[in-house]
Order: C-alpha cells, then structure tokens, then sequence
C-alpha cells in the first residue's frame, strides 16, 4: 500500500467515526439548519414588533409654562401626518405624496432626516404638573438674593432637562426662547428641543415632536410667502438635493458583509472543534493513542489523515452555515427588509472566490487547534484550551469588520482580517484581483506553517505520552536535536514571522515623513532586511541546533558556477527590461498608481549612485539569498522534493516583494537562483546573479550612470526598453549560464529528514 492509500484508508476511517458522534453532527447540522432561521426570524420578528409598539406609544412632553403647552398643541393639531388636507386624501397620503415631490422642492432632498414622518401621540404637561422635579446639580445652592430673570430661565431650563434626564414623567421637553408668532408676523419663534438620545423612547419622542415642528415651519411658511405673491424658492436660493447613489441590493450586500464574514469565521471554528480535541485527547482519554502510534504508518500518514478530516468538517460546517443563511435571508424575508422591499439579490458572483478564500482559512484553524489540543490530556481540558484560539480568531475578525476598515496597509496581510474584510469588499462587488492574491496566498503561507507546527508537535512523544507534555517542548532549547538545516516547520514559521514584520515595518517607513526618503529611508530599509532576514533565520538556526554553515550554503563556490552566476546576472535584466514593457501593453500598472510610486522614488535620482548600489542593489542581494535560497531552501529540501523546495522558495520571494506587477519576474528570477543553490552547492553565486542584476537595472535610469547608459544606448538599448537584437543576446547569456549549471552543477542529496536522523541515530537503537 503506498502513501496516499494508507492517508486514504486514515482518512475515511476518521471521517466515519467523526460523522457518528453527535456533538459534531449537532454543531455541523442541528444549529446551523435550525437555529439559525429561528435565532435569524424569531430576532427579525420581535425586533418589528418592539419597534411598532414603541412608535405606538405615548409620550410625554414637558413645557415650562400654559402659553408653551397651548402653543405646542396648536402645532401638532396643525401638523399634515395628523391632518390630512382638504382634498379629503389621509395623513399618510399627504407625507407620501410630498415625498415623491421632494426633489421639486426648493428646500430639496437635504440627506437623511432625523424626524419621524409620522409622530406618536404626545401627553403635553407643564413642570407644574410634574409629581417629582429633580433639583439641577448646579442649582443645588440656595441663592444667596432674588433671582434675575436670566437666573429664573436658567434654573427652568435646567429643571427640563433634569426631569427627562430622570425619565421616569417625561421623555422630551420643549421650551421657547421667544414669543410665540401671530399670524402677521415676520419673525421666528427659537424653540429647543431636550431629549436622551441613550433613550429610545426619549430618541424616538424627539425625532417625532422634530418632524412636526420642521413640517409645521415648511406649511407657515409657504403661508407667508404665499401671501405676499412669492415661492418658498425665493428664500431658498440653494436647493441642495442628496442622492443615495447606492441601490437597495448594495445597501443590503452591505449589510450582509458585516454579518455573514463573522459567522463564517466562527462556524470555522466550531465545527472544527470537536473533530480536533476527539483526534487528539480522545484519542488519549479512550487509551488508543498508543496503539496508533505504534502501528506500522508513518507517524506523518497518521497526522495528514486526522488534519484532512478536521478541516473537512470545518470546510463542510462553515458550508452549511452558508447555506442556512443564505435560504434564511432569501426565503425567509429577511433579504426584504434589508433591501428596504426592493428585491434582494444573493451576490453570487462573490460566493465563489469565498469558498476559495475558505480553504486556506479552514486549514490553518484546523491546524492550530490540532496543535493546541495535543496538549490536552482530556477532553475537558482541550476545551479550556479552545478558548484562547477562539479568542486569538475573533479579535482580528472584529477588527476587520469595524466601519471605515479597508483592505489597504497592514489589513492585507493581517490573518483573519484580511479574510474578513475581503469578504466584505466582494459582497459590494469590489473584486481587487491584485488583493485578492495577496490575501489568498499570505493566509495560504500562514496556513502552511500552521501545519507544519501541528505536525511537528503531533509527532513528538514528549507531547503525546507526557503528562507533563506542554508548549516548551515547542520552544525549549534541549528539545531540538543537531540538524544540518532547518525542518519545513521552523522554516515556514520564520518565513511567516518575517512576511508579516516585514510589511509592517515597509508600511511604517512609507507613513513616517523623516524615514520615506532620502539617506535615511535606506539605512531603515537596510536594517530592517539585515536584521529580519539575516539576524533572525540566524538566531533560529541558532537556538534550535541548526548547522549555519549547511542551512544557509555557505560553502565555497567552485569556478563554474562563478561563470554561470556571472552569465546570468550580465543577462537577465535585459530580460526583466523587455517583459515589463510586454506587460505594460496588455495590462498596464494603474497611472495613478504609478504616479505615486514615481512620486515617492523621486528622490533616489538626488542620492549617489553607489549609495543606492549599496543599499538597493547588494544588501538585498546578500540578505535575501541567505534568507530564500539558504534557510528557507534547506528547510523546504528536507521534507520535498527539490522542484517544489525551489518553487516554493521562489513564490515566497516573490510575495516578499508586495508587487503584482512584479510577480512573474520576480518569480522566475526566484527559480533561476534556486536553480543555482541546489546545483552548485553554495549561497554565493545567486548573490552575483543577485547584486548584478539589481545593479545595471538601477543603473539603466539614475543619472549617475549616464555614461553606463550612454554605452547601452549604443549596443540597443532606450527608454522604451531593450532592442530585440540586445533582448536575443541577453536571453542567450542567460540561457548558456542555466545550461552550464545543469551541467556542471553537482547538487547536493537530499538532506535526510530529522525524525529519520534520529530513528538511525545511535541513542534511537
């Protein structure tokens, strides 16, 4: 039986033993198939009903005085909402009839309107008629004279708003500052308006006295307009008319993306809960763990099994939660009332890169609690373990659907998040395709090393059969045995912990006006890359008993591969030149985008060539090729096979570049290196090919290579980039130098796994 039968046979196995225990069936289908339209319904409906009793009710106004209580009842009687007019047409007619003839208006559509359309009966009492009048904290003193009428108002005014403070009598209060207008008067009446607006009752009071007095204005004064031969447009010179742009779908799609990311990220974690801790500690708890680990499979076989089981329940849980959703705000209403009556629409074009966005999602939970539950010794005990991995989840979920958060900066690379808001961006039919790789393939990285942990703590006995197994014999030193490179755990977790700081620090520096150019941009971006990609691979190798001589190919190049480097470093930018320009034509970089990049860069033209060779040119090159094609290559080769550690290893150094338009050459730059590690042996000859490259590509566009440039202008090359006779010859250099490292290249076996070194070691026998 090969591998993949025997992970076959792991996985069905589980995945029939999962599917029979009814706390995972009960997480997976009871609560998603039938809670949800009963929490989803059930809330909808009383949340209706709370809100037309509300707006039912009566209330109470508070006026200071008899004059206020009769001249604010004479408004509300005067009121069209209670009124009607005299074509016999209702109240409700009239409000809609003068919504429709809104945008005619002179005052024309001023935004959304704080005022109820509609006011609920009002009970109007003075503060005489109040059974309790709280004493102000201001006025708490007893006067030391008689009271001014300033002082008399104030205190009035202050009794106001005590009383609707308190709640209890009154949820609005009313007071005028001026004398009631007569009916030929020209002048206006300042009235104020008290309410609690941490209240809904006082809330929904003040919105509803609002609409009357703004209606009740409108009509007075179209009145006097009216009788002098004049419109309400002549005291209106600007009518300011706000449009909602946005359709009642997208207002809906909106809504959705605030709840549907959340649940997701938590049915993620849910259904996957059960399935891990019964892998794991139930395993241990039923007394079988033993019996598995001695079975004759790879104690790898058994992991890949169980995690592919875990993340299938997760993947299906979050599925069906979708779904269950989804037919809930469909065919239960609920899409209506979103979509205010309009028609909601199920943004399917959306659901498709979800589910892609999922699976990378639904492994690393699947790993990460697969590694916190191998701890566990009981079931009990891997639930309280949950919670901190539930905890870790919902905090970046939360940020990322927090109103104003974009997928722009640190949200792009953030996990979790950077899902969450995604999500979101394509519910509004925002498909960024550049940020959707970035968040696709930097969650697919932190998922990788997710599974390279779990696997490493799985496989470990100290974890399985100690009882004092516990998160230290992750990180303490005396658990690492000597290795010549690194193992693909340590080497995913190091390249996720430098991805992640990394575009930290790079969007810091952008932000930063004394550190976004000049002299000291490039020492900032100089330390950064020495000390993320040299100073902490090297500190890992260090602290976990990793050769660095063997994990970062230090060893002496030989002559031959000096010669290819050399070949290929004097060709490839000329290559790198012509497919930017093929590119550009058929998908060009965005102007704007450009724009600002050249803006930002502008000052490099200022600052000495061979500073910018320096720091742009040969510190990347020494610090990315120990980083890429030293540690991360040696961690890879451990565990795959040579083409997938250099592809590997290339895509992540493409990623570290933050580039789209980039990805492609730097990709295939990325695998001719790779190429070059693994054929010869040594980091140093795709330094050469590194520093060379990166050299005459600056060196074609800084002025301080004019007599460089002058001689390539010669030989074929321009502005618009590399003549075919110069591209011909390039590609040729390069080829030559590929071919002569494959041939004379010797690389190097492939190192022998760490489990294996330590099954053949002399302490194992």
């Amino acid at each position: 039986m090969n591998r993949f039968s025997r992970i076959n046979t792991i996985w069905r196995k589980e995945l029939i033993d999962t599917l029979r225990d009814r706390r995972t069936l009960i997480a997976m289908i009871v609560v998603p198939m039938v809670l949800y339209p009963a929490l989803l319904l059930g809330s909808m409906q009383a949340v209706e009903m709370q809100m037309t009793f509300l707006h039912q009710q009566q209330y109470t106004v508070v006026v200071p005085d008899d004059d206020t209580a009769r001249w604010l009842a004479q408004q509300i009687d005067s009121d069209p909402a209670r009124r009607g007019d005299a074509s016999g047409k209702t109240a409700e007619e009239v409000i809609e009839e003068a919504a429709k003839e809104d945008d005619q208006r002179a005052f024309g559509n001023r935004g959304p309107e704080p005022a109820l359309e509609k006011p609920p009966p009002y009970i109007i009492k003075t503060l005489a008629q109040m059974l309790v009048v709280p004493t102000p904290q201001d006025n708490a003193k007893t006067p030391t004279g008689p009271e001014t009428p300033d002082q008399q108002w104030a205190s009035m005014i202050a009794r106001l708003r005590a009383v609707v403070d308190l709640g209890a009598e009154a949820q609005v209060a009313v007071a005028m500052f001026d004398p009631p207008p007569g009916p030929d008067s020209v002048g206006s009446t300042r009235v104020a308006i008290y309410y609690d607006e941490s209240d809904i009752r006082s809330d929904i009071a003040a919105k509803g006295i609002t609409g009357v007095l703004e209606r009740v204005n409108v009509w007075r004064a179209e009145e006097r307009l009216g009788s002098r031969g004049l419109d309400l447009s002549f005291i209106t010179p600007i009518a300011v008319n706000s449009d909602n742009i946005a359709t009642p779908q997208k207002m809906a799609s909106s809504s959705l993306g605030q709840i549907i990311p959340l649940i997701l990220i938590i049915m993620t974690i849910t259904g996957a809960i059960y399935p891990a801790i019964d892998l794991t500690a139930g395993e241990r708890e039923r007394g079988t763990l033993e019996t598995l680990m001695v079975a004759p499979t790879p104690t790898m076989d058994l992991i890949t099994g169980k995690f592919i089981v875990v993340t299938m329940i997760g993947i299906l849980s979050a599925l069906l939660n979708l779904l269950s959703i989804g037919m809930s705000v469909y065919f239960g209403g609920i899409g209506d009332l979103f979509s205010k009556g309009m028609g909601f629409v199920l943004p399917l074009s959306a659901l498709p890169w979800i589910m892609v966005l999922l699976l990378p999602l639904a492994v690393m939970f699947s790993a990460m609690l697969l590694a916190v539950c191998s701890f566990a010794r009981s079931f009990k005990e891997a639930q309280n373990y949950i919670v901190p991995v539930m905890m870790a989840a919902m905090i970046p979920a939360v940020v990322g659907i927090l109103p104003g958060t974009r997928l722009e900066g640190p949200i792009v690379v953030m996990p979790v998040a950077n899902i969450v808001a995604l999500t979101r961006e394509l519910f509004l039919g925002r498909f960024d395709y550049s940020a959707i790789g970035i968040v696709a393939l930097s969650t697919s990285l932190y998922a990788g090393a997710a599974v390279a942990i779990a696997a490493r703590l799985f496989g470990q006995e100290a974890v399985l059969f100690s009882d004092a197994g516990s998160v230290k014999t992750l990180f303490q030193r005396r658990f690492f045995r000597p290795q010549n490179a690194p193992s693909i755990a340590q080497a995913l977790l190091i390249t996720a912990l430098a991805y992640t700081l990394n575009y930290y620090v790079q969007q810091s520096l952008a932000r930063t006006e004394a550190l976004s150019s000049g002299v000291n941009f490039l020492y900032a971006f100089g330390i950064t890359l020495f000390v993320l990609m040299v100073v902490g691979p090297w500190a890992a190798a260090r602290y976990m008993r990793v050769n660095p001589l063997t994990a970062f190919r230090l060893r002496p190049p030989s002559a031959l591969g000096g010669l290819a480097a050399l070949m290929i470093g004097l060709g490839s930018w000329a290559l790198v030149l012509r497919w930017n320009v093929i590119q550009s034509a058929f998908f060009p970089m965005d102007p704007a985008v450009e724009q600002a990049i050249n803006e930002q860069m502008r000052w490099i033209d200022g600052t000495p060539i061979w500073t910018i060779l320096l720091f742009m040119a040969i510190l990347p090159a020494v610090c990315e090729e120990l980083f890429f094609r030293g540690y991360l290559l040696s961690g890879l080769e451990s565990s795959l096979s040579r083409f997938w550690a250099v592809l590997i290893a290339a895509v992540a150094f493409g990623l570290f570049h933050y580039s789209a338009f980039r990805m492609i050459p730097t990709v295939s730059l990325g695998l001719v290196l790779g190429l070059l590690a693994i054929q010869f042996r040594s980091i140093w000859p795709g330094m050469l090919v590194h520093a060379l490259h990166n050299g005459i590509s600056i060196c074609t566009a800084h002025p301080g290579a004019a007599g460089f440039q002058n001689w390539l202008s010669r030989i074929g090359n321009s502005q618009a980039g590399p003549s075919d006779a110069l591209t011909v010859a390039c590609g040729a250099l390069v080829l030559f130098g590929i071919c002569l490292a494959l041939i004379a290249g010797k690389p190097n076996r492939r190192p022998v796994p760490p489990d294996m070194l330590a099954a053949t070691s002399p302490e194992a026998s």
